[in-house]
């Protein structure tokens, strides 16, 4: 029974959900069949996955004998159930999703003393929530209910006014047309995909012209379009501000990303080469950190937690770095605890020359994360090769070159830069440096290849002539 939709979704159900899931299952205006009741006491209640079928249908129907049919429709009862429930308590997070319906109910109905009290409750509880491009999907709807009551009561005979109306929506329309269009850009950017922007020149030039920039949630996703597409330093300050004042006010989610894409606007201007925004990304990485948004879900990203660590190494922030892998450790994901722990203070007691406490920490390095396996070898090579351990660095560089070759199809384009990086260490190990031409070519041929790894550090065992 292990592989089931029934018992996939109710083993990730917690104790609330499920202690909330049986009242609505007991009650007669969801389901009235006692056999589904008694199915979800008994997967809800137990390991599910040990459960024989056979045995469950005996327990369920006790005098009937085991028909797969009648199984499988029992099962596909209840999922219909717990989804129902699911569904309807997303909605009830969500009350003002409750009140725009009975306004809805309320004007057919005619009834205008309880239409009036909706809508005005409903307009108290928007103005509650946090101004995003969801708050203005409402307002539209809000508008557009309070102008429909005003054809109910006026009639068509009377102008009503769509100017509110009119402006909901284009704030709305605005708002999540930039905010797709910011996360189509950084997707375009990481998996070369081509999107339609075809109408989104024609948005960007209205969004200019009009007042529509006033509205924070505009002014935040346009800046942040403007930063990623054109790359400036006057859109990424004007995003950044944007961000900065309205992040407390966004739900964690939009923050998140919205922090990411400024991280990832930050990271594709050091890999320009532009060193001083190495401040800038550590900056909103920590402010990330202290609003908690770059936690989902409980958890950091191992890769958040890694880049983090890289640019307070660049800064020499080794007290700070100690101190965050200690505290934020226990924010990864278990499965991958262990490992990042391991060799991001490797990394840092590497950056502080102490290779004694590094080196150690490296061979606990597993290969289930393979990209973390094969940079904890790249850094075996540097301290290898600063302190002159030659043939454990011929050893590495033989068996690291197998690995390569052998993994070639799951690293995919990360081969080559790991392959030309071997190249460029074993060259280096060769080199003389006393040969001023030969040194010149070589860093020449390094600076000019845009597929090694740790390029910066090749060019520093190389000294300027």
């Amino acid at each position: 029974m292990a592989d089931n939709k029934l018992i996939e979704l109710i083993e990730t159900l917690s104790v609330v959900e499920k202690r909330e899931c049986s009242v609505f299952l007991k009650s007669p205006y969801h389901n009235r069949r006692e056999d589904v009741l008694r199915l979800w006491e008994m997967l809800s209640g137990s390991k599910s996955e040990a459960l024989d079928a056979k045995k469950a249908f005996s327990i369920i129907y006790p005098d009937q004998t085991f028909r797969d049919a009648q199984w499988r429709h029992l099962q596909s009862f209840l999922l219909g159930c717990v989804e129902a429930f699911l569904a309807q308590r997303a909605w009830e997070k969500t009350s003002l999703l409750s009140e725009l319906h009975l306004v809805a109910i309320y004007r057919d109905k005619k009834l205008r003393k309880s239409l009036d009290h909706t809508l005005r409750r409903a307009s108290d509880r928007l103005e509650k929530m946090p101004h995003d491009g969801q708050y203005y999907h409402f307002l539209y709807q809000l508008e557009w209910e309070r102008y429909a009551v005003a054809q109910l009561q006026h009639g068509r005979t009377q102008e009503n006014d769509l100017v509110a109306v009119s402006r909901a929506f284009d704030v709305y329309a605005a708002a999540n047309k930039l905010r797709l269009a910011c996360l189509m850009e950084s997707h375009r950017t990481v998996f070369q995909v081509n999107y339609d922007n075809s109408f989104l020149p024609e948005l960007l030039l209205f969004v200019e012209k009009s007042d529509l920039l006033e509205v924070p949630i505009v002014a935040l996703y346009y800046h942040c379009y403007q930063a990623l597409t054109e790359g400036n330093e006057e859109s990424f300050r004007a995003f950044r501000r944007e961000l900065e004042s309205q992040g407390k006010a966004l739900p964690e989610d939009e923050t998140r990303t919205f922090t990411l894409l400024a991280i990832n606007y930050c990271i594709r201007r050091l890999n320009s080469g532009e060193a001083r925004y190495v401040r800038e990304a550590f900056d909103l990485y920590r402010i990330g950190l202290d609003t908690r948004a770059l936690l989902e879900n409980g958890y950091l990203s191992r890769f958040a937690f890694k880049n983090i660590v890289a640019l307070g190494l660049r800064l020499r922030e080794f007290i700070w770095v100690e101190q965050f892998i200690e505290q934020y450790e226990p924010f990864l994901e278990e499965k991958y605890r262990s490992a990042h722990r391991d060799y991001n203070l490797a990394k840092l007691y590497f950056a502080q020359k102490n290779y004694g406490q590094a080196m150690p920490l490296l061979a606990r390095v597993g290969e289930s994360d393979l990209l973390l396996n094969l940079d904890s070898r790249v850094m075996l090579l540097k301290m290898y090769y600063e302190t002159s351990e030659f043939d454990a660095l011929d050893a590495l560089l033989a068996s690291f070159k197998i690995l390569l070759l052998r993994k070639k199809k799951i690293i995919g384009y990360h081969s080559l830069h790991y392959l030309n990086t071997l190249r460029y260490i074993q060259k280096l190990v060769r080199l003389n440096l006393n040969d001023k031409k030969a040194a010149a070519d070589f860093r020449a041929e390094i600076e000019a290849n845009t597929s090694v790894i740790e390029k910066e550090w090749i060019l520093e065992q190389v000294p300027k002539r």
